[in-house]
């Protein structure tokens, strides 16, 4: 009997080229995973990418491009891990750390068998817009990482009760609406959906909490212009068109990175279902048969749920888009399929409502009710609602704004749907954030209708247009709604304004070669050139707390006990909420210590226990204004242990250095931690 061995060599050699891509893939994953960092972003990207890859390759029909897939399972990723984590708690059930893990190991078993079997066929050919996009991203890869250098905590407000939330839980195994006993919170109707990913990933990352959210939350980023590029693919079906949107997300536009300076992961998450949804969205509309139409309606329910579960002013965001989608390929169909179309996505709204039933059943019961009643409004004013010009024309925008201009005019002229999809969204988007808008356009509108009902005898469609013709500026006055701020807008239209520029440099680029090389040439100098401009896009205003606070809450954890009460630093914010101003802030969700100024979640709290939080936090501001506070009286009335104190708050040092009563226990860089002596 003769037993034959065949060299690795050999085996290789058998591989296709999809298939060593991947076994190099593996091996990189290996060896980064000595990495803390490189752990955080394999864990997410794990949840991220997963899930949704094994249920799409099942999904019937022919599979779009790889670009497209793969912006689905992000998608996906987002919306199966948010909506396992609804249903069992919902059930009143937790997932145990160890069935995570257990469920994690299978689906990585599964989807490697299934990549090896996708990608034995596949021999990889390499174009200059395939190098060109894998270039952008590996620039757009390396900015993010540089600009989170420096930092020892993500930034500003939002990372403070992100990082409870995805603390809770991880610890609980559920949905994090009740946050006691860190905070008397329960049924908190704020969006959850990315913050159990992110604990889902921390399990398995096994890294400090700080690094994991600015970790992953730079992988969101970075994926925002991947998401770009499958986006401007999908509208303008040409490849430069990516490369193109991707350059611009990645490394030219301010947005979407200086979200890293407000911690706005919940957002960046949003934007990448939005473009998921778009994807499959425009499946179904050109599905061939109805089978395969059916599976793509599927797909787009699970997405549009979790979106609904991840954040609630992208849900209408990414409702408005596959909207204008709808419409403008209704331009072209007949009456039946636009009405077998209307009836599916009804459908899977009725479904999608279903499926996320447990959680709109919180937002009616904590917001809807308490709105009809009149104990809680769902409009704005003032200056939540204006446009923040610092925003809107932050660093190279005004350029972006008049490039898309111009490109949507291009657009037109080559009567290209893509750009009319964009330019509607955007007008969509703009009149959704400021709803007097509407009873402008409506009268135009209005007339417009009874001229053609005139015409064509359409009597309904005349009484549509008298409806419209009475929304007026003289008869309705609209309110901003509290929901949808014009800022998030604005600092959410890098998306619209990337594809139209993209797409429409694709309908105008040179054909001959050398022309061409001066191009490409010019797109990745603008590209380089924009990384370069925003290594340093954090503001340092946005940023709390540093390493020398990380020293002193690694002393608090070993060394206070779990009931210790700390009084900390506090600033004003939005009205009637105070922020923490340096790493006193984070005591709560990373140690677990009860703190005077909380994470912000407490305004979800019942009204005695946030009215009594909000008078503490404001006597540390009255202190910081140079008013006469008797912080003696509070200390003995808030039972404080312990006093944080830093050169970046009111509490500072030297206001309890040498006083009876106050012992100095830790000391370092300027931050003093004071023991309460009773």
């Amino acid at each position: 009997m003769r037993i034959s061995i065949t060299s690795p060599a050999s085996l290789l050699a058998r591989c296709s080229t999809g298939q060593l891509w991947l076994i190099g893939m593996l091996i990189a994953a290996l060896v980064a995973g000595f990495v803390p960092a490189a752990r955080v972003i394999l864990a997410t990207g794990f949840w991220l990418m997963v899930p949704g890859y094994l249920l799409e390759r099942r999904m019937p029909g022919e599979r779009p491009h790889w670009l497209l897939r793969i912006a689905i399972w992000n998608g996906l990723g987002l919306s199966l891990v948010p909506l396992l984590y609804l249903w069992v708690t919902a059930v009143g059930l937790a997932i145990p750390v160890g069935l995570l893990i257990s469920v994690a190991i299978l689906l990585a078993v599964v989807a490697l068998y299934d990549a090896w079997r996708d990608l034995a066929p596949v021999q990889v050919r390499s174009s200059v817009t395939g190098w060109l996009l894998l270039s952008v991203l590996a620039i757009s890869a390396w900015l993010r990482a540089v600009q989170i250098a420096d930092l020892a905590f993500p930034a500003w407000v939002d990372s403070v009760h992100h990082a409870l939330m995805v603390r809770v839980a991880a610890e609980t195994g559920r949905v994090p609406w009740t946050l006691t006993p860190y905070l008397p919170v329960t049924d908190m109707p704020y969006h959850w959906g990315y913050h159990v990913l992110i604990a889902a990933a921390w399990h398995l990352g096994r890294s400090d909490l700080p690094a994991m959210i600015l970790w992953s939350g730079q992988l969101l980023n970075w994926i925002q212009g991947f998401s770009a590029a499958a986006l401007a693919f999908l509208i303008w079906r040409r490849p430069l068109a990516a490369v193109i949107a991707a350059a611009i997300v990645g490394c030219i536009s301010w947005m979407p990175a200086y979200y890293v300076s407000w911690g706005r992961y919940t957002q960046l998450s949003g934007l990448l279902q939005i473009v998921a949804l778009a994807i499959g969205w425009q499946q179904c509309l050109d599905a061939n048969t109805r089978r395969e139409r059916l599976g793509w309606l599927f797909l787009n329910t699970l997405i549009i749920t979790g979106l609904s579960l991840v954040h609630m002013r992208m849900f209408v965001f990414g409702g408005a888009l596959i909207a204008v989608q709808s419409t403008v390929w209704a331009l072209h169909q007949t009456r039946p399929a636009i009405v077998s179309r209307l009836v599916e996505a009804m459908g899977a709204g009725l479904v999608a409502l279903i499926l996320a039933g447990p959680w709109w059943f919180v937002l009616v019961r904590q917001i809807l009710l308490p709105a009809a009643t009149g104990a809680r409004s769902l409009t704005s004013g003032g200056s939540y609602v204006q446009l923040s010009d610092s925003l809107m024309w932050i660093g190279p925008n005004e350029w972006l704004v008049t490039l898309a201009l111009f490109a949507g005019v291009v657009g037109v002229f080559y009567r290209q749907r893509a750009a009319a999809v964009m330019v509607l969204w955007v007008g969509v988007l703009v009149v959704l954030s400021n709803p007097w808008l509407i009873s402008y356009l409506a009268p135009p509108i209005g007339l417009v209708l009874i001229l053609y009902a005139v015409v064509q005898r359409t009597w309904l469609i005349g009484g549509v247009g008298l409806l419209l013709l009475a929304i007026n500026p003289l008869t309705v006055r609209l309110p901003f709604l509290w929901l949808l701020p014009v800022d998030i807008t604005a600092i959410s239209l890098f998306l619209p304004l990337s594809n139209l520029i993209g797409g429409s440099v694709a309908l105008i680029w040179p054909q001959r070669r050398w022309t061409q090389m001066a191009a490409i040439a010019l797109l990745l100098g603008c590209t380089l050139w924009g990384a370069y401009q925003q290594r340093t896009i954090v503001n340092p205003v946005t940023i709390l707390a540093t390493s020398a606070d990380r020293v002193a809450l690694t002393w608090i954890a070993e060394q206070t006990p779990p009931t210790a009460r700390f009084l900390i630093n506090a600033a004003p914010w939005l009205p009637g909420v105070a922020r923490g101003t340096d790493g006193g802030w984070w005591i709560l969700p990373l140690t677990g210590r009860w703190t005077s100024t909380p994470p912000v979640l407490f305004i979800y709290g019942e009204a005695e226990d946030v009215q009594a939080t909000q008078q503490r936090s404001q006597r540390i501001i009255d202190l910081g204004n140079g008013q006469e506070v008797d912080i003696a009286s509070l200390i003995a009335a808030e039972r404080i242990d312990y006093i944080y104190t830093s050169p970046k708050g009111p509490l500072r040092p030297e206001l309890f250095a040498g006083q009876p009563g106050y012992e100095a226990v830790f000391a370092h860089e300027g931050i003093v931690i004071y023991r309460v002596i009773r």
